[in-house]
């Protein structure tokens, strides 16, 4: 003799099925909101770290700058472009031309983290923010 009868075990499987199907579908729309989230925050430092490109020394681009380590500590390319940055700007033989690469190469380890393509642009544009040519001047 069965300990369930077969309308018992049918009820009990549909039970169980609709608490796991919910419960992963918690699970699965708490994971995706958070890579939501983190893209998010990566888009953030990246658009202010373009937008004040034209003043590397001012205090929006230089505060986007040190929030890149944490935001994309997930990814060696950026951390590693980071570190080569941070040890350029701490040496007192700095060489300019160096350190626009550097930064560029930073610029551009952030795009591919967030597979946003570059390939129509030049290396130029992402070191020459734009500015009226009245502003370049003077």
């Amino acid at each position: 003799m069965s300990i369930l009868t077969e309308f018992e075990s049918t009820i009990l499987y549909i039970v169980v099925s609709a608490l796991l199907s919910g419960l992963l579908g918690v699970l699965i729309s708490n994971w995706d909101h958070k890579r939501n989230e983190i893209k998010r925050m990566k888009l953030r430092v990246l658009q202010q770290l373009m937008g004040n490109r034209s003043d590397v020394n001012g205090k929006a681009f230089l505060e986007a700058l040190n929030q890149v380590a944490v935001v994309f500590h997930d990814s060696e390319e950026v951390i590693t472009a980071l570190k080569s940055v941070h040890e350029d700007v701490m040496s007192p033989n700095r060489s300019p031309n160096l350190s626009r690469q550097k930064l560029l190469a930073l610029f551009k380890a952030m795009f591919k983290n967030l597979n946003i393509k570059t390939e129509p642009l030049t290396d130029n544009f992402f070191l020459t923010a734009f500015m009226p040519r009245e502003s370049q001047s003077s």
